[in-house]
């Protein structure tokens, strides 16, 4: 008898299975609007976690605002079954830029404690 698949990827159509259990490196999704992208980068996150190939700190997701980032934690929680801590790298492109910007901001010049007008 073949092992069940986990329930995330049962809702999932060829393409986006094949995204989501892709392991191997990066994987860019290019897809019109309400092709279910977001749908299959949350499977994919949760499946990177369930299977062990990654932990929370170890992944970048990116969204344009903070509800999209927001509600993608919320899935992957839902998903798991559990609350999705430490995942510091999922978050708005402006968030994820001022972290890194502020984890290295000597670099630059800059003080960690920097003002955004």
């Amino acid at each position: 008898m073949a092992a069940r698949a986990a329930p995330y990827l049962e809702d999932l159509n060829p393409a986006q299975r094949e995204a989501v259990e892709a392991l191997d490196g990066p994987v860019l999704m290019l897809a019109g609007a309400g092709t279910g992208k977001t749908k299959a980068l949350t499977a994919r996150i949760a499946h990177l976690l369930h299977t062990g190939q990654a932990r929370t700190n170890e992944i970048l997701a990116v969204t344009f605002t903070n509800k999209a980032a927001r509600e993608m934690k919320e899935r992957v929680a839902r998903i798991l079954g559990q609350p999705v801590e430490g995942m510091p790298w999922l978050g708005t492109f402006h968030a994820i830029c001022v972290k890194f910007l502020r984890r290295h901001a000597e670099l630059v010049g800059l003080k960690s404690n920097f003002t955004i007008l």
